[in-house]
């Protein structure tokens, strides 16, 4: 039976809200961005927003209703992006001035946040020392609390909103008089995507919709084909075998090029090699984090029709890695990076998920083309063999050597 979901590639988004997640008490005290959890705003959170628009303003040499102006021309896209009825009852100015307000305060946050770890960048926001928000290691302090706020579903400011307030000179300055890198773990990484990089069209939505893309890279160039094969009679598909499994068959694993994602996974066979092509994934402390919000991100779009890819290849990790074993045979080559003590239990969620249309043919390719019983044999004797042939090089040096030396004494 075929999916009725449809590929992630160039389908509309819009910010949608996780009542479940929201009404379990798992916003508790996060800050709130954007419409979709305003009712439970507090005053001095709003009082933090307004401190950081007049900051912003007065950095910039910028009016406040100059910059709504600016907002204004963007209003009805923004407006867009976000689901339900959560704005029909608010007046444009309050959109605009709520714009403003969380745009500003999620832009410093996110400046912060990729500066903090790095002295070298020299940013230097300007707010007093023991300012309670961004004072001296403030921001590194709460970083739980931040990127759970900035990544909590459905509580995000559309990135062309904040492409607008990124206009103004203060951001344009941090932007561009800093020497920013590109950070390796995947909440920095969507952060520094979603302001950093110039977007091809169609651009992520939002922050979270920033994330999926890197999850999924960009699309697979011509060189890499994925063959579409009809399914199995009966659609019956047997169980992925694990990384230690595959390697134990005779198949390697290599990373693939660029910033290709999990939609480039392929495996490539031929007669005397058979590898599988995966991306780079990094574990860090946050990487969680990520994990459970992409899984509810896809939830949550799941219901307008958008194919869950990114827990499809999850589910696809969760099959390879299924041991210590194949946690370290796969770091060995260079696919998984950073820190292993946060991998157990980071998978295990997505056991009754279904992989993906692509990447079940992936499988099926594994399955239908395992390298020969003959070629292992061959792989198993390389090793023997060239020990061998080391050890007769090694004592025909020696003979030579002694050759020589008693030829010299003759003479």
């Amino acid at each position: 039976m075929q999916s009725m979901l449809r590929p992630n590639q160039n389908i509309p988004r819009q910010i949608c809200r996780c009542w479940p997640e929201y009404h379990s008490g798992n916003f508790a005290n996060l800050w709130v961005f954007g419409p979709h959890y305003r009712v439970k705003e507090l005053d001095f959170k709003r009082d933090a927003k307004m401190d950081a628009l007049r900051f912003v303003l007065e950095r910039s040499g910028c009016t406040l209703p100059k910059l709504l102006d600016r907002l204004e021309r963007i209003e009805e896209a923004a407006r867009a992006t976000y689901a339900d009825e959560t704005l029909e009852k608010l007046p444009r100015v309050k959109f605009q001035e709520m714009m403003a307000r969380d745009g500003c305060l999620f832009l410093l946050l996110a400046f912060s946040i990729l500066g903090v770890e790095s002295r070298s960048t020299g940013i230097e926001l300007g707010f007093p020392e023991k300012h309670l928000i961004f004072g001296i290691n403030c921001v590194r302090e709460e970083m739980d609390l931040w990127l759970n706020s900035m990544f909590f579903v459905g509580n995000q400011i559309p990135v062309m909103v904040l492409e607008e307030i990124m206009k103004l000179r203060f951001f344009r300055k941090l932007k561009t008089e800093n020497q920013w890198i590109q950070p390796l773990d995947l909440a920095k990484r969507a952060l520094y995507n979603s302001l950093m990089v110039e977007h091809d069209q169609p651009k992520p939505v939002d922050l979270i919709h920033c994330l999926q893309s890197i999850f999924l890279g960009r699309k697979i160039g011509s060189h890499v084909i994925v063959p579409i094969l009809d399914l199995d009679a009966g659609g019956a598909i047997e169980e992925m075998p694990s990384a230690a499994e595959l390697s134990n068959l005779g198949i390697k694993f290599e990373k693939l090029d660029g910033e290709l994602g999990s939609r480039g996974i392929y495996y490539k066979h031929s007669a005397f090699n058979h590898v599988l092509h995966l991306p780079v994934f990094s574990v860090d402390r946050y990487t969680e984090l990520t994990v459970k919000c992409i899984e509810k991100y896809e939830i949550v779009q799941a219901s307008e029709g958008i194919a869950p890819d990114v827990t499809s290849y999850l589910k696809f990790l969760n099959k390879l890695i299924r041991t210590p074993q194949d946690a370290v045979l796969l770091y060995s080559e260079g696919l998984l990076q950073g820190r292993l003590e946060y991998l157990p239990g980071l998978l295990s969620s997505f056991d009754g998920v279904e992989l993906s249309e692509h990447l079940c043919n992936v499988r099926r390719e594994i399955r239908d083309h395992p390298p020969q019983h003959w070629l292992k044999c061959i792989k198993l004797m390389i090793k023997p063999i060239a020990l061998i042939a080391a050890i007769l090089t090694f004592v025909l040096a020696l003979l030579q050597s002694a050759c020589s030396i008693l030829g010299h004494y003759n003479k």
